[in-house]
């Protein structure tokens, strides 16, 4: 009877630290890679914590309901849009997070991201990879190519990652404009060197706009046509946050528009993006000005480590009757 299902396959637990817990939990963990509702039931009946990716899979009120003897919820990421708080605050169950552990991570692939798109590595490498050399070079000197330094750059929500990157932008010398419901203190604005602005000010003046709020009832399609079209033609959107923030379809069709500059999208609000997804059917010229992950923002192996570390030991205090950490749902 294991205590605790994992959804995260085993060979993700590489660490050290993660594999020494595993030893000494080993007849209390089990492993599952089947997400259907009824599959995860299956598995888990007996199980005192399921332990899930932060992405996937949808734990929903009828997995939930059917699991009695389910005491935590624990994810291995910042997110978890993908659970039903309700049903597990109704249940009495608390779900938690990891917080703040893979906060560089997704920094850095939203500061790659922009480096990229601006500095038309994407083309560079599609062109030499065609044998077009010179052509290719030839062609980045006349469309231009960008440094971030004098750049104006846009975070919506100033968060952790929000916070990091904005330190990212200043050392490389652009201007850091964000919007959150939440402002921070004056103190804090003039240590981070970044400006409070409107949501409109943040679309119609920025060079880079980056996502960086939860995916929320508030958030969710915060970013559709109309903001789209209020952005600066030449404009790049980062979306490092949760697919559902930002509408892809609206997005292909405003780059297909000619409405933005470039786009790099890490999260999808469908996960794995079908095939037959409009931002795949645009013209090369536009691909060449947009970068897609398949949400590998924090998921670093370093950023893996910590969280997986991190979110077994807050099972481990749950089956040893302590109250878990860094809960989400309002469950004591």
């Amino acid at each position: 009877m294991a205590k605790i299902l994992s959804l995260m396959p085993r060979i993700y637990f590489k660490d050290p630290g993660t594999i020494a817990t595993l030893e000494t939990f080993k007849d209390d963990l089990a492993f599952s890679s089947d997400y259907e509702p009824e599959q995860i039931i299956a598995a888990a009946k007996d199980a005192t914590c399921i332990l899930a990716p932060a992405p996937y899979p949808v734990i929903s009120e009828e997995v939930i309901k059917a699991l009695p003897n389910l005491k935590l919820i624990q994810t291995a990421g910042a997110g978890f849009d993908k659970i039903d708080l309700k049903a597990a605050a109704e249940a009495g169950i608390p779900v938690a997070n990891t917080p703040g552990l893979n906060t560089m991570a997704v920094a850095e692939l939203a500061l790659a991201a922009i480096i990229t798109i601006r500095r038309g590595f994407i083309f560079a490498d599609r062109e030499i990879k065609k044998g077009r050399y010179q052509e290719g070079r030839e062609k980045l000197f006349e469309q231009g190519m960008s440094e971030i330094g004098g750049s104006r750059w846009g975070i919506i929500g100033l968060g952790r990652i929000g916070a990091k990157l904005a330190e990212a932008g200043k050392v490389f010398g652009a201007e850091v404009n964000y919007y959150d419901p939440f402002r921070r203190t004056a103190d804090e604005e003039k240590q981070l060197g970044v400006n409070y602005c409107s949501m409109e000010e943040i679309l119609t003046a920025s060079d880079v706009v980056v996502i960086c709020v939860a995916l929320t009832a508030e958030t969710r399609g915060l970013i559709g046509a109309r903001e789209m079209k209020m952005m600066k033609p030449d404009a790049i959107l980062i979306n490092t946050a949760r697919g559902g923030i930002v509408d892809d379809t609206a997005l292909a069709e405003a780059l297909a528009q000619g409405q933005l500059g470039g786009a790099a999208i890490d999260t999808l609000e469908q996960e794995p993006l079908p095939t037959d997804h409009p931002l795949l059917k645009l013209p090369e010229e536009i691909q060449n000005r947009i970068l897609l992950t398949p949400h590998l923002g924090g998921v670093t192996t370093q950023a893996l480590n910590r969280m997986l570390d991190y979110a077994l030991a807050n099972c481990i205090r749950v089956i040893q009757g302590e109250k878990p950490l860094a809960v989400v749902n309002g469950v004591d």
